[in-house]
């Protein structure tokens, strides 16, 4: 399929399907942002182990980013969308059956190759069929879509008590199936709970699958990819991509600690996971107006304003956390900066490359997404462990700085 030849009607579609696999791979995203962190803290991982581990998601993308073209010339952006739910879904059902720290490096890494392949290959898809005056609203739209799934995993993690019955019926007849099988014995460590929130999560991954089946007709077909290095991608598009990075460590860094966070400053686990959820609405609500916007100026304006404000609201979140409501206000404003900051870059990207170019332009600023995604669950992990909570705005005040100052010092805007 030419995407230049698509009709009103196709991109409407096109558009239709693309948000709804994003939201449904994101709501499993948003279910393990809880899951993992606090069963990882159940079965006695320090703040500093589980950054280990949650960071092993993050460098599966570094690991497998250079591989993307070379996937999409031989299998096409819907087979090599099929092939992530291979890593996605048996990676979370077997999740729920392990307790080992080395095991659970193995299934996050390759959980998290299915996930960003799916990620990368969808926005690949929405920004090659995408106008230059709509890029940046759209991908607003495929962003919001999975900030809205982000905002829904612990809504629906908190609402699984409705289905428990099926779900422990569905986890019997695979544990009776691993067992019988491989001799698996179950550890017993494992909460029921535990394996059925693991379980429901790998379900609505899977789920996102349907969407490309029914709309994979509409798929521009890549019959060749040129040789275009990252770092020539990175070079051209510097603002785009330091700001990308900023953003990872405040996404990841939020996404895989903030409900710890909320923890360790008296909050439920209930309330705790709301602060994520909040997170993700302030996204869902203004990262499309700010995308909008970024149509109508300099996209590199956008970026050096959300920089600023992403400073100032992780300046003020040791202060906002005693208040519950006012802790809910703040990562609501600051997850809808992130969000355009991130949609923003996205559709700069788009703006500058074109055709197999788009492939590696994507790739490039997944891997600068993640790049600073490690440095940030690493480096909070560390850093709450030695200085106690704060330790997570602390590191995320740490890279606005060094981007803001890059950006006034280093970076002209015309």
């Amino acid at each position: 399929m030419n995407p230049q030849v698509l009709s009103p009607s196709q991109r409407l579609t096109t558009m239709l399907v693309i948000t709804a696999g994003a939201f449904l791979v994101s709501i499993s995203v948003g279910m393990n942002a809880v899951i993992f962190p606090t069963t990882l803290q159940a079965y006695g991982a320090s703040t500093s182990m589980i950054g280990l581990i949650l960071s092993i998601e993050i460098i599966s993308v570094l690991v497998i980013s250079s591989s993307v073209p070379h996937l999409v010339a031989k299998l096409g952006i819907r087979g090599a969308l099929l092939i992530t739910t291979l890593f996605r879904v048996p990676a979370l059902l077997m999740l729920a059956y392990v307790t080992g720290v080395p095991a659970w490096i193995g299934l996050v890494f390759f959980h998290g190759i299915g996930n960003f392949l799916f990620v990368l290959l969808m926005q690949t898809w929405l920004n090659s069929v995408a106008t230059d005056k709509s890029r940046g609203f759209n991908l607003a739209l495929y962003g919001t879509a999975l900030s809205l799934g982000l905002a829904c995993g612990p809504l629906v993690l908190n609402n699984l008590g409705l289905v428990a019955d099926q779900l422990s019926s569905i986890s019997h007849v695979l544990t009776s199936w691993l067992s019988d099988t491989f001799d698996m014995v179950i550890d017993p460590e494992i909460r029921a709970d535990t394996r059925n929130q693991l379980v429901a999560s790998g379900m609505i991954s899977m789920l996102a699958v349907l969407p490309v089946l029914i709309g994979g007709f509409l798929i521009p077909k890549i019959t060749h990819t040129r040789r275009t290095q990252l770092r020539t991608v990175i070079v051209k598009t510097p603002a785009a991509m330091f700001a990308v990075a900023m953003a990872g460590v405040s996404i990841f860094g939020v996404q895989s600690f903030i409900v710890i966070y909320g923890l360790e400053n008296g909050l439920e686990v209930t309330q705790a996971a709301y602060l994520l959820s909040a997170f993700m609405l302030g996204a869902i609500v203004m990262e499309a107006p700010i995308a909008w916007a970024s149509d109508r100026t300099d996209r590199r304006i956008v970026i050096i304003l959300a920089a600023f404000l992403s400073l100032t609201c992780a300046v003020f979140l040791p202060i906002a956390i005693y208040t519950y409501w006012l802790a809910l206000s703040l990562l609501f404003i600051w997850g809808g900066i992130i969000g355009g900051l991130y949609s923003t870059c996205l559709a700069l990207i788009g703006d500058r490359f074109r055709g197999p170019d788009l492939i590696a332009a994507n790739a490039a600023f997944s891997v600068m997404d993640s790049i600073g995604g490690v440095i940030g669950v690493l480096f909070i992990g560390m850093a709450m462990q030695a200085f106690g909570s704060d330790g997570l705005p602390y590191i995320i005040m740490l890279a606005s700085v060094v981007y803001f100052s890059y950006a006034l010092t280093r970076y002209r805007v015309e």
